[in-house]
């Protein structure tokens, strides 16, 4: 069991492709994780760029058995409270706060 955690963000200001991904992962990703292997184990969230095939290709070369996603070795459930937080917190308590008065016609 390891006790570490590395979070990773990027913000792009084009749409963001599967082969924009890609290149992230192989150019900034991958290297930076090296020192790492084998004991780390990649969790993505379920964005559409992040799962196609040419992705997770590479993330079975990179981190074989060993990545937690969409059509990966390790089963995750897509809304999960890990990888999706903000759904199981923020959007419920704007829904309640939005909803505390009853709507005037």
């Amino acid at each position: 069991m390891h006790d570490e955690s590395l979070g990773l963000s990027f913000l792009q200001k084009r749409r963001f492709l599967s082969v924009v991904y890609l290149d992230m992962l192989k150019n900034f990703v991958c290297p930076q994780l090296e020192e790492l292997q084998p004991h780390i184990i990649l969790q993505k969230d379920g964005a559409s760029p992040h799962w196609g095939t040419i992705i997770r290709s590479s993330l079975n070369d990179h981190f074989t058995g060993r990545w937690i996603g969409q059509g990966g070795p390790i089963p995750w459930p897509p809304r999960s409270p890990d990888i999706t937080p903000l759904d199981f917190f923020l959007w419920g308590f704007v829904k309640d706060n939005v909803y505390r008065r009853s709507v005037e016609h």
